[in-house]
């Protein structure tokens, strides 16, 4: 009796992990956390300025959210379409202290308003990149940094590549030149 309730508890355990990396592939990306190196080394890479406003569309756990508030200052906004996803950043969030600077929306990456955004993080899928970025690309700052981990976008130059090419930061810098015509 003991062993059959331990199985279907593995199993269920199981499911439950599979369902948090398969899922999400539907709807914008596959879950694959990004170690807290490598985290660091991308929020340094884009050179963030203490109260900037960082948006990670599909946040996972949560983990560049806070790196970029504890270590960096900044404020941060995950958006993540998982409730067991969200449930759980914002729990990493709650750990560490930081619900006055980190919000993890429960929200599709796709219907989303990122004006508030001075940079943004992107570890999606070139599919994912591919609907994204021109729906909100009007939406953006002129100033704002997009640093896209692995994948680049497709239509943009990216104005820094980290020696590895895993790294890609882009700057629109929208309306910077008006008046440099002669």
């Amino acid at each position: 009796m003991t062993l059959s309730i331990i199985s279907i508890l593995l199993i269920s355990a199981a499911l439950l992990l599979a369902a948090m990396v398969i899922v999400p592939v539907f709807f914008g990306s596959p879950w694959h956390p990004t170690s807290k190196k490598m985290v660091r080394r991308i929020l340094e890479f884009c050179e963030p300025e203490a109260g900037q406003v960082l948006i990670d569309p599909g946040s996972g756990d949560g983990r560049v959210l806070v790196i970029g508030a504890k270590e960096f200052g900044l404020r941060g906004i995950g958006l993540e379409i998982d409730p067991l996803k969200v449930f759980w950043s914002r729990w990493n969030v709650r750990r560490a202290g930081l619900t006055d600077r980190v919000s993890i929306l429960h929200h599709n990456l796709f219907d989303f308003d990122y004006r508030e955004a001075d940079i943004l993080f992107l570890y999606l899928t070139h599919q994912a990149l591919d609907k994204l970025i021109p729906k909100i690309r009007e939406q953006l700052k002129p100033t704002v940094k997009i640093v896209s981990y692995r994948f680049c976008i497709q239509g943009m130059t990216p104005d820094k590549v980290n020696t590895d090419r895993t790294l890609f930061l882009y700057t629109l810098n929208r309306g910077q030149n008006l008046d440099s015509f002669s």
